[in-house]
């Protein structure tokens, strides 16, 4: 499967926090929010959310001793949604959908 994929947040290697927006063929856009702040955990936790906007989307708790940059955060995404290939596209800001 081929899905669209939009960050909020220009990427670079080493991110705490990650926010963007995600389209599955056919669906609406989803929020999606990564953060390695929380705590130290041993593997990524995905938390399926309903924002007060009614959108849906996922919570990723990311574990602080991993780098959470693109090609992780993509990754995590792909075994969860059983994606293939993420396209970049300019998608709607997730705040705003929130």
């Amino acid at each position: 499967m081929r899905a669209e994929i939009s960050y909020d947040l220009a990427m670079d290697d080493g991110m705490a926090f990650v926010e963007g927006t995600f389209r599955l063929p056919g669906g609406d856009w989803q929020v999606v929010i990564f953060s390695a702040n929380e705590r130290d955990i041993p593997e990524p936790v995905v938390v399926p959310q309903i924002w007060e906007s009614g959108v849906s989307g996922l919570f990723i708790r990311f574990p602080r001793h991993e780098r959470l940059n693109q090609e992780s955060a993509e990754r995590v995404l792909s075994m969860t949604l059983g994606v293939v290939e993420w396209v970049r596209v300019r998608g709607p800001d997730s705040m705003i959908l929130r």
